[in-house]
């Protein structure tokens, strides 16, 4: 099992203690503790490599995937930005070709975007059944809004394991290996705009709102979507190591 599998499989450990049956303060509990273990985990990863002296590991390739990350007849807005704040928050970016979403990124961190976006378009699904009947533009309107909450807290989370880390390190040298990691995964971040940069991909358009209400209810929904950040109960104390255990 490589590093990936292994973080994933305490990911996927996380999101099963929010199921189906959970209430919406449960339900809010665990996504954002996921994002956050897999960014202290690849964090922690880049300050090992960034304190390894001159034998540094080499670095993944940037690449197109031939395997979409979604595939469809026509495009589904919400899934677009739903996939786009995925991949943001894992250093991968995506795009649309024809109905399909292609993805762009390191194969570890297009691992991780795959695993989210299939939860998270699952969850958004369990949720919508409850607005049954709204009409069409309202529930795509209210998955819009779902969608871009949910992406605006993985970015939060991100920031979060970051600055926890910054706080948990000895001043001086500590925190110098905090940012030198938090360097290198901006670096990363850097490599896939540059990809995309160079295979001229146009920026893609925000989705057309036509209902107010449902994109207001979906912001609100999509605040309870297992985001939160996870406490002791979730196994993920506030100064958790992610590479522990």
């Amino acid at each position: 099992m490589t590093e990936t599998e292994k973080i994933l499989a305490r990911v996927r450990n996380l999101l099963k203690l929010a199921g189906d049956g959970a209430n919406e303060n449960e339900a809010a509990a665990a996504a954002a503790a996921a994002q956050k273990l897999i960014e202290r985990f690849k964090l922690d990863a880049a300050m090992l490599d960034a304190s390894a002296g001159e034998e540094q590991p080499v670095e993944e390739e940037v690449r197109e995937c031939e395997d979409p990350l979604d595939r469809s007849k026509s495009k589904i807005a919400w899934k677009g930005s739903l996939a786009s704040g995925i991949s943001r928050a894992n250093s991968c970016r995506i795009y649309w070709r024809g109905g399909t979403i292609q993805i762009v990124g390191a194969s570890s961190n297009v691992a991780t975007v795959r695993y989210l976006y299939a939860y998270f378009v699952r969850e958004i699904d369990r949720l919508a059944k409850r607005y049954a009947g709204n009409g069409k533009s309202w529930m795509h309107a209210w998955r819009v809004g779902c969608a871009e909450t949910i992406s605006a807290r993985l970015k939060a989370a991100r920031e979060e394991a970051r600055n926890e880390a910054r706080g948990e390190a000895v001043p001086g040298v500590g925190l110098a290996r905090v940012n030198a990691g938090i360097a290198k995964l901006t670096a990363q971040d850097g490599a896939v705009v540059k990809y995309m940069e160079q295979i001229k991909l146009r920026k893609g358009k925000r989705p057309t709102i036509n209902s107010h209400g449902g994109y207001y209810q979906g912001q609100l929904d999509g605040r309870t979507v297992n985001i939160a950040s996870g406490g002791p109960a979730l196994g993920v104390g506030a100064r958790a190591r992610v590479g522990s255990g």
